[in-house]
């Protein structure tokens, strides 16, 4: 392929993403949603504190998309399908984790509008973790992710469980929706480069504490990873000779850990 044949398939990829939003794609929803959310935080024309609850909203709209295609899906297989075994196991972990994310996000939506009213709570957190950061920023980056990545450390980091949680139902969402996948291999993997590089920026402009990102961004990573190809296989009856090859990069299961990856980022970011 040469240059300009991939610059054209990317763009014209892109092209198709309003009309997916349209059509209730979890993918292209969350996509144009988190865009829209860091266009407005760059314009900076709003206050932080209704930034800050404006998140809470696109996350609890996100998370509402997904698991509202979860349920459509499911029942669409139960009747089309029967119970199988791979029904029961995959619905009942998808709706837990549907019921729970939209709790988590629901609590923080109305623990938002309470912080709005009294700022004082957000400036005094925001003051604790900048001083961690700096902290930090003064020791070895690499023994600080170690670090975080204990289960000691991934004990005390209360955020994690709801991190994961939104990740889980955002994949589910994913492949219970119509979703874009990448037009070949090739275009999927600078796909997913391009993504992870604007993850690290993203992390590193909206995170007060930036090692807690990078640790975030990490085991999101290995849970999405695992979870989509779980996904692929059983749930999007994509082949494990597939899932398990570069052509993964051309599957649904890229773009559901794409999206996991931006809605769990997108929810324990600070901005």
């Amino acid at each position: 392929m040469t240059e300009v044949d991939l610059i054209t398939q990317i763009f014209m990829y892109a092209q198709s993403i309003p009309s997916h939003f349209m059509s209730a794609d979890v993918f292209a929803i969350s996509l144009v949603l988190i865009s829209a959310y860091i266009i407005v935080l760059i314009i900076n024309k709003l206050t932080g504190l209704i930034i800050f609850f404006l998140k809470k909203v696109i996350l609890l709209t996100i998370i509402t998309v997904a698991f509202h295609q979860f349920l459509t899906d499911l029942v669409e297989r139960v009747l089309s399908e029967g119970i199988s075994n791979d029904v029961v196991i995959f619905g009942a972990g998808g709706f837990i984790a549907g019921f729970v994310a939209i709790a988590f996000s629901l609590y923080a939506a109305f623990a938002s509008m309470h912080k709005i009213k009294n700022d004082k709570v957000v400036e005094d957190k925001d003051v604790k973790e900048q001083a961690f950061s700096t902290e930090v920023k003064n020791q070895n980056p690499v023994e600080e992710v170690m670090k975080m990545l204990s289960m000691e450390k991934l004990k005390n980091d209360k955020s994690i469980g709801a991190v994961l949680t939104y990740l889980i139902i955002a994949e589910f969402g994913v492949f219970s929706s119509k979703t874009i996948s990448a037009p070949n291999a090739e275009v999927g993997m600078w796909f997913f480069i391009v993504f992870m590089v604007a993850a690290l920026i993203f992390i590193h402009q909206s995170y007060k504490n930036y090692i807690r990102g990078i640790s975030h961004l990490i085991i999101s990573l290995i849970v999405g990873g695992s979870l989509s190809i779980l996904l692929g296989h059983f749930w999007g009856d994509i082949p494990m000779e597939t899932l398990l090859s570069l052509e993964f990069f051309k599957t649904d299961s890229l773009v559901a850990l794409v999206t996991g990856l931006s809605v769990s980022l997108f929810m324990s970011s600070k901005g």
